[in-house]
């Protein structure tokens, strides 16, 4: 009887180590805390480039500026948006629909925006400060638009996609299913 007790605990011990524990539920839909995810970063320089020397034809002269300026752009997915039925657990396998990447940080930093040229001659007036102003913000909405011809939201899903399979991995889910959602 003695031995039949020692097989038992045996195999008890062995297939306990075996078994593979998956987290509670409340564990899987913690990826919701994290909230917004930034996963990509680029930087874009753009030059700006007005001579109005034909704006106005009355006045003798010319007035022109060349005005560089370099933004920072942070792209990623706002995980709090993923909602219960987004994610699906069978076995050690988890499927998981990713929300669109976005632009998560858009800044111009002083420090990056110079003056490059500056001339203006004849009886024309200098560029004054709103004047430069109004041309910074035609940067950042030039460099904005810009932004559709750049891979930075893809490369955002992408590098969250791996952000996922690892966190659920190291969670003990051998398959991690990841579906990514595309901007509408």
């Amino acid at each position: 009887m003695k031995g039949l007790f020692y097989i038992l605990i045996v195999f008890l011990v062995l297939f306990s180590c075996n078994e593979n524990k998956l987290p509670s539920q409340t564990e899987i839909y913690e990826i919701r805390d994290i909230g917004e995810l930034s996963t990509s970063e680029y930087t874009v320089g753009k030059i700006i480039k007005l001579d109005n020397s034909q704006y106005d034809w009355k006045k003798y002269g010319e007035r022109k500026i060349l005005i560089s300026c370099r933004a920072k752009i942070k792209a990623g997915i706002d995980l709090s948006q993923i909602k219960k039925e987004d994610i699906i657990v069978y076995g050690n396998t988890i499927e998981i629909k990713l929300p669109p990447a976005k632009i998560t940080s858009f800044s111009m930093d002083p420090k990056d925006v110079h003056t490059e040229m500056e001339s203006v001659s004849g009886l024309r007036d200098d560029f004054t400060q709103t004047e430069k102003n109004d041309f910074l913000k035609q940067g950042e909405k030039a460099i904005k638009e810009d932004m559709n011809n750049t891979t930075i939201l893809n490369d955002a899903s992408n590098n969250a996609e791996a952000f996922i399979i690892s966190f659920y991995k190291q969670m003990g889910f051998e398959k991690i299913v990841v579906i990514k959602s595309v901007k509408e």
